[in-house]
Parts: structure tokens; sequence; C-alpha cells
């Protein structure tokens, strides 16, 4: 188990890619029983060697936003690593290193999406980053993730891709401080709904899909309620 929890020599730039690949080893890895002091320790272990390297490489904590939903929905699972995922998620989101409290981030939903050619959107977002101040460009503040088949989704930073979208883009707005996820509505083996979220693009919708529906068996035809960006503001508070 300990060599298989060796997740902190990866390179990531995302908490949530953390906490995807969790999951994923939570459907094929056998851990000592959530209680056992064996994982308990393990769990120790790992939080404090991740928060090493997070603070070292400076990499992007994940959004209460995103990590609640998907604790709320594991609670529902009846898989034998369910109480582990959990715990090692609830000790992610207590530590303030890996894990954003929902006051520390603005959460911008998708204005529209607009097709650019075949197989390439625009995801348009309407922002008003609080580093910007009084804005009198024309136009509102905002901007756009390109989302291409078989690419990865990217903030885009040219001026000629935000033409005739009413919306403009100012370079304080970086891609490491935002998380995308879609909210969506699945329903369970007993007949209830549950909402949770899941990771647009290519890299990682298959791999999220794939375990969570190990993780809640039942009819996988969910509902999109919506795209959203939990954008960290942190760097922008005011401290009392």
């Amino acid at each position: 188990v300990n060599k298989e929890m060796k997740l902190t020599r990866l390179i990531v730039n995302y908490m949530w890619e953390v906490v995807a690949v969790l999951l994923d080893m939570g459907v094929y890895m056998s851990f000592p029983a959530a209680k056992e002091n064996r994982f308990v320790n393990m769990v120790n272990q790992f939080i404090c060697a991740m928060e090493r390297v997070c603070l070292e490489k400076q990499v992007a904590r994940v959004p209460w936003q995103f990590l609640d939903p998907i604790i709320t929905a594991l609670k529902h699972s009846q898989r034998d690593n369910a109480e582990n995922i959990v715990q090692l998620l609830t000790r992610i989101r207590r530590s303030t290193a890996l894990s954003s409290p929902s006051r520390e981030n603005i959460v911008i939903c998708r204005d529209r999406r607009e097709l650019v050619k075949s197989g390439e959107w625009k995801m348009i977002f309407k922002f008003n980053h609080p580093g910007v101040g009084k804005c009198t460009l024309p136009g509102e503040c905002g901007f756009i993730i390109s989302d291409q088949v078989k690419h990865a989704l990217e903030l885009v930073t040219d001026s000629d891709y935000y033409t005739d979208t009413n919306v403009h883009y100012h370079d304080v707005v970086t891609a490491r401080d935002m998380c995308l996820y879609s909210v969506v509505t699945i329903t369970l083996q007993d007949g209830g709904k549950l909402d949770t979220v899941s990771l647009p693009g290519v890299e990682w919708t298959w791999l999220w899909w794939k375990n969570l529906k190990y993780w809640l068996p039942g009819d996988w035809s969910p509902e999109i309620k919506g795209y959203y960006v939990a954008y960290n503001v942190s760097d922008y508070m005011v401290t009392t």
C-alpha cells in the first residue's frame, strides 16, 4: 500500500488532479480498514508529504466547491474502499495547503458556448476580476476557454479570439487560479437523485466517469446542470 500511495512523486499542477487519481486508485487498491491505525498513519504521512510538495511546487489548491460534492457522493457508495477515500478527501479538505475554502473562491457560471469550427468551441465566461479595478474597455470583462476535440482545455489570451464575443480578457486572469467543472445530476440504484461534479475536457473526463460509475452504480444518463469555474481570489482578499 505504501508503494502505491507514493502519489507525491507525480508532478502535478492542480490538487484536483490528485483527487481524480485518488478516486482511480480506490477502484483497484486494497486498503486497510478506514479506522485501523495502519490506514490512519498512512493518511497522515500522505497529507504531510502532499503539503510539502504543494508548498514547494506551488501547486494550486482544490476548492471546496469542487471537493464537497465528491465527498457527499461517496458517502452514498457501498464499495469497500469508499470510507477510505472519504477519509482521504476529508483530510485534504481540512488542510489549508491543499484546499481552499468557499469564501476564497468566486464561482462563475459559463455564459454560453459558441462553435468556432467542427470540433472546436469557445466556452465564454463573464468575470470581473478583483485585480482589474475600474475597467473602461468596451464589452464585458471575462475569459474564454477553448474546448477542442482531442486537445486539452485551454485559457485563451489572444485578443483576436475574443472578437465579436462582447467579452475582453485581462492578463491578471490566470489558468492556475481556475478549477473548471460541471455539475451533474445522477440517478442512484435506489431511484434517488444526487448532484455531484465532473471534469470537462478530454484529459480527465473518461477516467472521471469510469470511476464514478464504479463508486455510484445506477442509471448513468446524467443531466448536466451547468459548467462552472471556481476562481481563487485569496491573493486579493483583505485579511482582518
